[in-house]
């Protein structure tokens, strides 16, 4: 970790589902309803009176008229007929049941978190609107870009996001199938986080074009591109085709519904038709850095580096996304974290050589070489693992000295538990150091008592959620005391 900071609280590897469990998020990234606190909304929307193209007040039914359904189980009743723009202009109150008659859909169903975007098909801004299905929704009604639907359900803003809650197949119906609209051709200016117009394209099917990546794609599947737009990989993610990219790629175009989470407005692509882009070869454009240059403040986050001869010290996390790597000469500032989810056929071993190509980052203040692919991994030899450093638990766990450990293979001996483990499955030694089972199964990740004491505990060094834990990668890693 070094003071080339971007992200203001930790998380090691796992995304936004490992943010989401630990706890420590205001917002539900992947828009599934699962918040920290119990929550599933926020304050209403800010927008203005509904004036706009479709809205009621077009056709003199402001206020809607009652719509009797079917009143089976989890089937909403006394529904009130509206439009999005009624919705997104700010002429519905938050929490109210409504029914919106013969809407596009615009997107895929992202199954894993129930989503899809639907569009009024008049179009223009504020014409979109995101649904959230329950998962007997999302079975019971197979959903494609084009299909005309009625739907009935709650509107709410989740975090500001607007989105309307289906909880029964009897309040989504199929009535026809029309083209997609096509995407509405914008300024990236126009739709980043802190534009005046952005909020108008909520949901909406937008495009920008001829931008280019200012930063290596995240560990939430998101990069930014001119004017700070955030494009994100929402929809792609579950198809196995993301866009992983590197620090300068090129994007003919990129179009697909705007999207809001995290407090920032995301263009999500809907399938690889939805862009193009020349990918940066991260050998040809990389500087050679060692892991002391990043570790010291002396690599600015976003430049892509080639570090060379760099030894493996851990087996992949438990959710195979990352790895550490440390210098072979080891000792302070020799150690960093590797994030390369898309390394298929690479399989890091502790003592394994090899050579790096990617972005560097601070991703929530921990140290991160953020790699597109396997072809940026280089494995050479193998031999023995680093010896790690032995030192003291009030070093690493947060001392003035903790930060050149950061990524460092390192020992603590005479560890005496203090705190058992919590709901996240840390526990703590010495009133000082967090232990992470970043590679364990929670079924095999030991559960000991206050005052256990152990011979030895080894593993590398993490930050995350503001914390500095050590992060053992076996069971020979822990040694009890006789």
């Amino acid at each position: 970790m070094t003071n080339w900071t971007r992200w203001s609280t930790g998380l090691l590897f796992g995304g936004v589902a490992s943010l989401a469990t630990a706890g420590c998020l205001e917002e539900d990234p992947n828009m599934d309803g699962n918040t920290t606190d119990g929550s599933d909304s926020t304050a209403g929307t800010s927008n203005g009176p509904s004036n706009g193209p479709g809205g009621s007040a077009d056709d003199n039914t402001s206020g809607g008229t009652a719509d009797e359904t079917d009143s089976g189980p989890g089937v909403t009743t006394d529904a009130e007929e509206v439009t999005i723009y009624d919705i997104q202009m700010g002429s519905v109150p938050d929490g109210t049941v409504v029914t919106l008659n013969d809407v596009i859909v615009t997107s895929p169903v992202q199954v894993e978190d129930g989503g899809v975007t639907v569009q009024d098909p008049k179009g223009g801004q504020f014409s979109g609107i995101y649904l959230f299905l329950f998962a007997d929704v999302v079975t019971g009604v197979p959903l494609s870009p084009g299909d005309i639907v009625t739907v009935t359900g709650e509107y709410s803003e989740f975090f500001d996001f607007s989105q309307i809650t289906i909880t029964a197949v009897e309040s989504l119906s199929v009535t026809g199938s029309t083209d997609v609209p096509d995407p509405i051709t914008v300024e990236p200016s126009e739709i980043a986080t802190g534009s005046d117009t952005a909020e108008a394209y909520e949901s909406v099917l937008v495009r920008v074009e001829n931008v280019t990546a200012s930063e290596g794609t995240n560990n939430f599947g998101d990069f930014p591109v001119d004017d700070g737009l955030i494009i994100s990989n929402f929809w792609l993610f579950e198809q196995g085709g993301q866009l992983d990219v590197l620090p300068g790629t090129e994007l003919g175009f990129a179009q697909g519904p705007l999207l809001y989470n995290f407090e920032e407005f995301k263009l999500a692509p809907r399938t690889d038709a939805d862009y193009d882009a020349t990918l940066v070869d991260c050998a040809e454009a990389a500087t050679p850095a060692t892991i002391f240059d990043i570790q010291q403040g002396m690599v600015a986050p976003g430049t892509l580096v080639n570090i060379e001869d760099v030894v493996v010290t851990t087996p992949w996390t438990f959710n195979g996304e990352g790895f550490w790597v440390q210098e072979p000469t080891g000792g302070e500032f020799s150690g960093l974290s590797v994030f390369a989810p898309n390394a298929e056929g690479f399989t890091p071993m502790p003592g394994m050589q090899v050579s790096l190509c990617g972005a560097y980052d601070e991703f929530f203040d921990q140290s991160q070489l953020q790699i597109a692919s396997a072809s940026d991994i280089m494995a050479g030899a193998s031999g023995p693992a680093p010896a790690p450093e032995v030192l003291s638990s009030d070093v690493v766990g947060g001392g003035a000295m903790a930060e050149a450990w950061e990524g460092v293979l390192v020992q603590v001996d005479n560890a005496s538990v203090t705190m058992e483990a919590n709901e996240f499955g840390e526990w703590q030694v010495d009133d000082t150091l967090l232990l992470d089972d970043a590679f364990f199964e929670m079924a095999s990740w030991p559960n000991p008592a206050v005052d256990d004491v152990y011979t030895s505990i080894t593993g590398v060094m993490s930050y995350s959620f503001d914390n500095y834990k050590l992060a053992p990668r076996d069971a020979a890693d822990f040694v009890p005391a006789p």
